[in-house]
C-alpha cells in the first residue's frame, strides 16, 4: 500500500490544479459576459457627432470582425465640417484579449498591400482634464487604382478596464490608453479588453505629431472617456441590459444597409478590399 502513496499524493495535488486551469481557460478563452456588455457600452455611447465632427458608420465585413475579436465596434469617419478635407477613421473595438491585443497595423496593413515607410514609434496624446494616453503610431505607403501612391498614419492602443473596488463609483475610473511592446502579455488573462485607432491620409514628410488625428483627438478622447467609464461597473455586474440582442440586431442590419447603399464600382473593388483587410488589425 505504501509503495503506491506517492501516486496518491501526486493525484490528490493534480487533480485541483486541474480544475483550477480548466476553470481559469475556461474563463479566458470563452465568450464572456463582461465584453459583451462593454460592447453594448460601444455600441450605444459614442455619438456621431462631435463637436465640429460629424461622422459616418462604415460597413464591416463580418469576418473582419471576426477576425478582429470584436463583440462590439464602431467604425466611423469623421469629417470636420469647418474643413472637409480633415477627415478622421475610427476603428473603436471591445472584445476578448486573445484576438484584440493582436492584428496590429504594422501586420495586417503590410498583409493588405502596403509598405511601411517609418518605423513604429509611440506618441503622447495630451487633452486637457483627462489622463495622458500613448499611442503607437507608422505611416504606411498604398497604391491608388491609378498607380499614384496614397499615405496613411495610424495610431493605436489599448484600454483595459478593472473592476471597481469597495466603494469606488464610476468618477473612480480613469482612461488612460497604452501601446506596450508586447500587447499579449501586457493584457493576458483580461476578460475585455479596448482597441482604438486613429486613421488618416498624410503625406511623405508629414511628421506624427503634425496629424489631423492629434486634432481630432482632443474633442473624440474625453467623449470617450466619459461616456466608457461605466465599463468598471459592468464588470462587476453579470446582467445585461434587457434590449441588448435588440441592439445588436440593430447594428447588423444597419451594417448590411450601409453594405448595399455604399456598393462601389468594379474597378474599386481591390482596394477597398485591402482597406477591410487592413481594418481587421
Amino acid at each position: 500500500m505504501l509503495k503506491y502513496l506517492p501516486f496518491i499524493v501526486v493525484g490528490l495535488v493534480l487533480i485541483p490544479l486541474t480544475y483550477v486551469q480548466w476553470r481559469m481557460m475556461d474563463w479566458v478563452w470563452t465568450s464572456n459576459v463582461p465584453a459583451q456588455q462593454c460592447a453594448y457600452l460601444l455600441q450605444t455611447e459614442i455619438p456621431q457627432e462631435i463637436g465640429d465632427w460629424v461622422g459616418t458608420d462604415n460597413p464591416v465585413d463580418p469576418e473582419v470582425r471576426k477576425t478582429a475579436g470584436a463583440d462590439g465596434y464602431i467604425s466611423r469617419t469623421y469629417v470636420n465640417k469647418n474643413s472637409p478635407d480633415q477627415r478622421v477613421t475610427v476603428w473603436l473595438i471591445v472584445g476578448h484579449f486573445r484576438n484584440v491585443s493582436r492584428h496590429t497595423p504594422n501586420i495586417c496593413y503590410r498583409g493588405a498591400g502596403y509598405e511601411q515607410v517609418e518605423r513604429a514609434s509611440v506618441q503622447p496624446f495630451v487633452v486637457e482634464g483627462i489622463p495622458k494616453s500613448k499611442f503607437r503610431t507608422a505611416k504606411f505607403k498604398g497604391a491608388t487604382n491609378q498607380g499614384q501612391p496614397v499615405y496613411e498614419r495610424v495610431f493605436w492602443a489599448w484600454w483595459k478596464p478593472e473592476p471597481l473596488g469597495d466603494g469606488q463609483t464610476v468618477e473612480d475610473v480613469n482612461i488612460a490608453w497604452t501601446s506596450p511592446e508586447d500587447p499579449r502579455l501586457e493584457y493576458g488573462f483580461c476578460r475585455a479588453l479596448y482597441k482604438l485607432y486613429f486613421t488618416a491620409v498624410s503625406t511623405e514628410e508629414e511628421a506624427p505629431i503634425d496629424s489631423v488625428c492629434h486634432e481630432f483627438a482632443e474633442v473624440f478622447l474625453p467623449v470617450v472617456h466619459e461616456r466608457l467609464r461605466e465599463s468598471g461597473m459592468v464588470m462587476r455586474n453579470d446582467d445585461l441590459p434587457d434590449n441588448y440582442e435588440e441592439v445588436l440586431q440593430q447594428m447588423e442590419q444597419a451594417n448590411e444597409q450601409g453594405k448595399s447603399e455604399d456598393a462601389e464600382p468594379a474597378e474599386a473593388t481591390e482596394s477597398s478590399s485591402e482597406e477591410e483587410t487592413a481594418e481587421a488589425a
